[in-house]
């Protein structure tokens, strides 16, 4: 899977969309236009003209007014991310403590989905009052994303089924979809709104004198014919909205059902998800289902005709993970018994995973971005079953989870730890239990092999999520006051500090995406040599020779060369927020050719150890390109 070329196919059909919203919004211009000019006439107000600039501006004024002021409510609606929309179809957050056998079963897939791939666990919904078969991912980005099933689909599949549509969910988180996903919900809420306003007047017009007024005036008569043409012309909008809304979405299903095998290594898992639903239904009935049908996993809703369905048939994505079932189809009968005789491809046998990688190469690790392997998803599930209970615990309770994240800021020299431990405990004088829950749990961390850190970090994040907007502001400036207390923050301590920042966001503050055209590499240069200055800087150990050493193998991977390595006091991690803002901005091939220089500073020596990847990874993941896992193979 080409994750960069997926990336981009997702921006440039993110462009797309905008070109047909605005072709849309002309046609809706046009068709009212003609519908006022004709109630004008009809009602003896108006002129013969053919064109009636007046009316026309007023019309056209009004129409953009109505649907692109909708269509940015909505976006804005939306803008908190994921569980926004999990919430609104009627999703309730797993909480760590649940009862239920299979609750903690998709909890369980996720999380380990989540930290093979190198993102932190997204928020995990299931829709209790939802019997169909059906799950979605949504949110901007990888740092605000949201899991939802339905009851539906708890009850129904087994775990390898569900790892499968979890897979398949995940790949839309990485390829780009969530967040176009996002603006085909404004941009149908948008066009809606015409048809909404059409039934209004229509109402208004039958109340005002369409029926009741005994008057010879027909003005309730032309406000009624005006709404009713208000209202053919809304859905009008709207087929052609659900059109664009199929088109845009068929493709990027194909391209997650192929992920979700190659994540998995078990096509007969989503293949059986897939049979499943053809056997019940995949219909969701809340109200909201209709705009985000094609976020789903499969169309959550019922169609006339296949021009209009969001999602290709069954049929097709079966054939395409499983090959061979449409021959079996004509004979067994049902779509699961047919997916149960098709023999599973050989293509997918692959060797035992040895483990935690100690150290990889940067073509290894680029290879891997956005494309976790079935080595990354078992290596994973072992991490998990190996990490101590308490520490377990202490990463899903939110009363906890900030203990954790303090006790892997501490210091391993005795000095420095007990410096934090007395700003600590000063900033937490309120609840001492704080500072010994936080001793406690660095006991257990200590024991740890240095590679489970951030993964464990990337557990904590639903926990601190649910933190009141208080609890997490406090526990950000703690978090940098400990990671400071040395004036110095060493890559592990960055990755932490941004990961905090990026997903702990407080009450105001909104995941900011990349506006406007992708920047090249030749107007982000001078941030891009500052990043490549602070790996070189912190892999050189303070031998300036070996810094600049590495600072030209990673100038030569982007081929600027025109650009100088900034001083060490120039070029510190807490130096980099407005680099890596700025570098945000590239298209998603500039971003795989700043990754590779990355690596190839940070692996000066010829292979990237442990705290090298750890800032990789956390920089890759600012630029919503996530390293999965560095394991043997």
């Amino acid at each position: 899977m080409d994750f960069f070329g997926h990336q981009d196919q997702a921006r440039k059909a993110s462009g797309r969309l905008v070109w047909l919203f605005l072709a849309a919004v002309l046609c809706i211009i046009t068709l009212i236009y003609i519908a006022a000019k004709t109630t004008l006439i009809v009602a003896k107000t108006g002129h013969n003209d053919l064109i009636d600039w007046p009316v026309l501006g007023a019309v056209a004024g009004v129409v953009i007014l109505i649907v692109g002021g909708a269509m940015l409510f909505k976006t804005a609606q939306l803008r908190s991310g994921g569980s926004t929309v999990a919430e609104m179809l009627g999703g309730r957050r797993i909480e760590f403590d649940t009862k239920d056998p299979k609750e903690r079963m998709l909890r369980n897939v996720v999380e380990e989905m989540a930290i093979a791939s190198g993102v932190p666990v997204p928020d995990v919904f299931v829709m209790d009052n939802e019997q169909g078969i059906n799950a979605f991912a949504a949110g901007w980005s990888p740092s605000d994303a949201a899991i939802a099933v339905t009851r539906g689909s708890l009850e129904a599949f087994t775990r390898d089924e569900l790892q499968g549509v979890i897979a398949h969910e995940f790949s839309h988180v990485f390829h780009g979809d969530m967040r176009l996903n996002i603006r085909l919900m404004g941009t149908l809420y948008g066009i809606i709104c015409i048809a909404v306003i059409g039934r209004i007047l229509l109402q208004g017009g039958f109340y005002s004198g369409g029926y009741r007024s005994r008057s010879k005036n027909n003005g309730g008569q032309s406000i009624m014919f005006f709404g009713l043409a208000l209202i053919v012309i809304g859905f009008v909008g709207v087929f052609f909205a659900r059109m664009i809304q199929a088109a845009v979405s068929r493709q990027r299903e194909y391209l997650a059902d192929a992920a979700a095998v190659q994540y998995t290594r078990n096509p007969r898992g989503i293949g059986m998800a897939l049979a499943k639903i053809g056997g019940l239904t995949a219909k969701v009935k809340n109200a909201h289902a209709e705009e985000a049908s094609h976020m789903m996993f499969a169309d959550g809703v019922s169609r006339l005709g296949s021009a209009m369905a969001t999602h290709p048939p069954l049929e097709q994505r079966i054939e395409r993970v499983l090959p061979g079932f449409l021959k079996h189809i004509e004979t067994d009968g049902t779509l699961t018994q047919a997916v149960a005789e098709t023999s599973v491809a050989a293509q997918f046998a692959g060797g035992a995973v040895a483990g935690l990688a100690g150290s990889t190469t940067p073509g290894k690790l680029l290879a891997t971005v956005g494309d976790p392997q079935p080595r990354h998803v078992a290596a994973a599930h072992d991490l998990l079953e190996s990490l101590p209970l308490d520490l377990t615990v202490a990463a899903h309770e939110p009363g906890r989870a900030p203990c954790l994240v303090y006790a892997l800021l501490l210091d391993q020299d005795r000095t420095a730890r007990d410096k934090q431990l007395h700003l600590l405990t000063n900033a937490t004088a309120d609840n001492p239990a704080i500072a010994h829950d936080t001793q406690a749990c660095y006991r257990e961390i200590e024991k740890l092999d240095r590679r489970l850190r951030l993964p464990l970090i990337e557990l904590t994040m639903p926990a601190l999520r649910s933190l009141a907007n208080a609890e997490r502001q406090k526990l950000r400036k703690i978090a940098r006051d400990l990671a400071m207390a040395d004036e110095h923050l060493s890559p592990f301590e960055f990755a932490l500090i941004k990961s905090l920042e990026r997903h702990v966001r407080t009450t105001g503050e909104q995941n900011v995406q990349p506006r406007g055209r992708p920047l090249s590499l030749q107007q982000c240069a001078d941030h891009a040599a500052l990043v490549l200055s602070v790996i070189a800087h912190a892999g050189g150990g303070g031998d300036d020779e070996k810094a600049e050493a590495a600072f030209a193998r990673g100038k030569t991977a982007l081929s600027l060369s025109n650009v100088k390595m900034s001083s060490q006091q120039q070029a510190k991690p807490q130096h980099l927020d407005d680099a890596i803002a700025r570098l945000a901005r590239m298209s998603p091939f500039g971003k795989r050719n700043l990754i590779t220089a990355c690596a190839e500073v940070a692996a000066h020596d010829g292979y990237l150890d442990p705290d090298e990847i750890d800032l990789v990874r956390a920089l890759s993941e600012l630029w919503d390109c996530p390293v999965p896992l560095a394991v043997d193979e």
